[in-house]
């Protein structure tokens, strides 16, 4: 199908649709880049009242700068359309994943505390995400997080959006506060009371209730008794039970106060730590119980339409909840309520069609719905990754640990492995690879480079290999040595163009880009066969290579032309962009999430943040003196620069670029590397022959 046009954007292919809109797979031709571009129901535009919001509240929305929230580019209205632009993500939406079954209970943390991180950084700002769903969670190979649909965001302190003929309200049944259907004003917590659901989802497999119809999942919202994981699955800590039903309180007063304590609940129950209680507060629940003549099961045989699963007894009540003895109703709040029923079963036989479901997990199969909303890529056909740990938080100011590990003599450049047991150091002079063990601080052994002096090492994505760059300062020698680094064998040297600079794999692995700073070229190597396989012209004196994860972008920084090269790998490496970035510009390094590359130059002393979609300069300033190396945490708050002149590793923070430490490492930093969990750097001193580690992490 040849793509549809929509302004200056083609339509490639739909990639979810559901209440609040559609997801296409775009290209900008204005910026020559793709983008997930949303569609909003066509009737929305002719609504003033959410018109005037969503631009106020998407033009909140793009300012944030959390690296856990998908970015919008652009949003705004084309031919009558209400559409948002944003960056299309390569991964799976959480409600694929639980399609093949419940998470296990620490993967599930630590998926949903990104998302815990997405959503304090928008109550921060005075947003309310109000639709938390599988569907809305972005999960990558990796398992980096970002939460998408910010641009639908309300402020703090706005009321419910009535229902409307079409049944496209927002925010999705199956995960909304109980709050929502009311008229009072809704704050963060009806977010911790979605998270808390997803969280419910993600340990059993299946969505929070089994109604399957507006006034079954309304009343279960109302009045239905949280699920308890741990007695539907096993292997789930009892504690987690406690943590669902505080998360999913009635009332917003008996809930976590924020996110981030949900998560911070949870993680506790991994290890059987009990759950904090919610205060205590004088007044009644929401709904208590439920208004006479709604199905309720009671003494006189009436049934609910939902249901307990069969086989569960009565779960206790959640936490701040009502107790064994009767409590006062309120009545205006319960007349409320009843009212939003009743509203309900009027609508529902049209909004029963259209209203917005998320039909991830187990229960699919048997839920009408249509295709869940994301901004995803198409689907890679490889398995998905394993469990990874969120990143701890990274310190402003780090400690260093011990003394400096003394190596062998002119250590140039230091590269930690993927699994971040050991890392190789170049020796210039002497000819040798050094491998540090990471778990002693030693050096365990050497491997010697005879083709000539290593300058630069990296591995392949799975650590199997290490590919060194090798040139002499007469310019005689240019090649890359391939070691087997389960045996620190030399498998092979190849010949490449002059003065071969810091390299890169692709994400696959098959490809190594080399920059030849001689030739203001990067020569691509086919990494099974060693035969270079493509060329690409960038500025003159490439030092450093970037490879974006999905393959198809790399940045370079170009020494003596003074930019950052962007190249798109997609179209034949060609330069889509030069940004300037300061005098010299050294060394670079994408942020974990892609969003960012960072940019250090040599002879002006200064750190460039440029935004890697758009190629704009995001902040500059000034570092320590003659930065070499850059390098991130893994959390993405901090970035990190080796000063090979003022003997000092600056620490930067990624979103003002301030300085917050510079430790004096050593006699010439020249390298600066993080271990994979973010935990550790390790700065090579070229002059004194040592490496010195620091604690970056609480």
């Amino acid at each position: 199908m040849s793509p549809r046009e929509f302004g200056p954007y083609l339509l490639e292919e739909l990639i979810g649709t559901g209440g609040m809109g559609e997801v296409w797979r775009a290209r900008d031709t204005r910026r020559e880049r793709l983008v997930a571009l949303k569609r909003l129901p066509e009737d929305l535009d002719r609504d003033a009242e959410f018109t005037g919001r969503f631009r106020r509240e998407s033009h909140v929305a793009a300012r944030l700068r959390e690296p856990h929230v998908v970015p919008i580019h652009d949003y705004g209205e084309i031919d009558g359309r209400l559409f948002i632009d944003m960056r299309l993500v390569d991964g799976r939406d959480l409600g694929r994943l639980l399609e093949e079954g419940p998470l296990p209970p620490e993967r599930t943390v630590a998926l949903l505390a990104q998302v815990a991180d997405a959503l304090e950084a928008a109550h921060a700002d005075g947003l309310v995400h109000r639709d938390v769903k599988p569907s809305n969670v972005l999960v990558t190979p990796n398992d980096f997080v970002y939460v998408v649909d910010f641009g639908i965001a309300r402020s703090i302190g706005s009321t419910r959006t009535s229902l409307t003929t079409t049944g496209a309200t927002v925010g999705t049944l199956d995960y909304m506060a109980p709050e929502r259907f009311t008229d009072q004003p809704i704050d963060g917590r009806v977010d911790v009371y979605s998270l808390a659901c997803v969280l419910a989802q993600c340990l059993t497999g299946r969505r929070p209730f089994r109604g399957e119809d507006l006034p079954a999942l309304l009343f279960a919202h109302l009045y239905v008794d949280p699920p308890r994981p741990s007695e539907l699955v096993a292997g789930v800590p009892r504690a987690m039970d406690d943590v669902v039903a505080r998360g999913m309180a009635k009332r917003p007063e008996d809930r976590f106060p924020t996110p981030r304590a949900l998560v911070d609940a949870a993680r506790a129950a991994l290890v059987g730590a009990p759950v904090p209680a919610a205060p205590p507060h004088p007044t009644a629940p929401v709904a208590a119980t439920p208004p006479a003549g709604l199905g309720v099961r009671s003494g006189d045989g009436a049934h609910s339409s939902v249901q307990q699963l069969p086989g569960r007894p009565p779960p206790p009540p959640a936490p701040g909840g009502p107790e064994s003895s009767p409590r006062p109703r309120r009545r205006g709040r319960t007349v409320a309520l009843v009212t939003a029923l009743v509203l309900v079963l009027v609508a529902a036989g049209v909004a029963a069609l259209l209203w917005p479901r998320d039909d991830g997990g187990a229960d699919a199969a048997d839920a009408a719905g249509s295709t869940p909303e994301s901004t995803l890529a198409p689907e890679r056909t490889e398995p998905p990754a394993g469990p990874s740990a969120t990143p701890p938080a990274s310190l402003a100011v780090p400690t260093q640990l011990g003394d400096p590990v003394p190596v062998p003599p002119t250590p140039g450049f230091l590269a930690v492995a993927p699994d971040g047991r050991y890392a190789y150091i170049a020796h210039r002079a002497q000819g040798v690879l050094s491998v540090l063990d990471l778990t002693s601080g030693t050096v365990s052994s050497q491997i010697r480079i005879d083709a000539g002096p290593p300058q630069f090492v990296t591995f392949s994505p799975d650590g199997s290999r290490a590919y060194v760059t090798v040139y002499d300062d007469a310019n005689t020698v240019h090649a890359v040595v391939f070691v087997d680094t389960t045996t620190n064998a030399v498998l092979q040297t190849v010949e490449v163009g002059l003065r071969p600079y810091a390299a890169a794999t692709s994400p696959d692995g098959r490809l190594l880009y080399v920059p030849l700073h001689d030739e203001g070229r990067v020569e691509v190597v086919d990494t099974a066969t060693g035969e270079a396989v493509d060329s690409y012209v960038v500025p003159e004196n490439p030092h450093w290579i970037a490879v974006s994860a999905d393959g198809r972008r790399a940045w370079a920084a170009s020494h003596e032309s003074g930019v950052l090269s962007v190249l798109d790998l997609a179209d034949g490496g060609r330069v889509v962009q030069e940004v300037p970035a300061g005098v010299a510009p050294h060394s670079v390094a994408l942020s974990p999430d892609g969003s960012r590359v960072a940019v250090v130059a040599f002879d002006s002393s200064e750190a460039f943040l440029v935004d890697a979609a758009t190629g704009a300069v995001l902040a500059s300033g000034p570092v320590g003196t003659r930065p070499q190396d850059v390098t991130w945490a893994p959390d993405g708050r901090r970035f990190y620069t080796a000063d090979v002149e003022s003997d000092t590793m600056s620490v930067v923070d990624a979103q003002t670029l301030e300085v917050t430490a510079s430790p004096v490492t050593g006699d010439g930093p020249t390298s600066v590397a993080v271990s994979p969990d973010g935990r550790r750097a390790y700065v090579t001193n070229l002059g004194d022959a040592t490496v010195v580690v620091y604690q970056l992490t609480a």
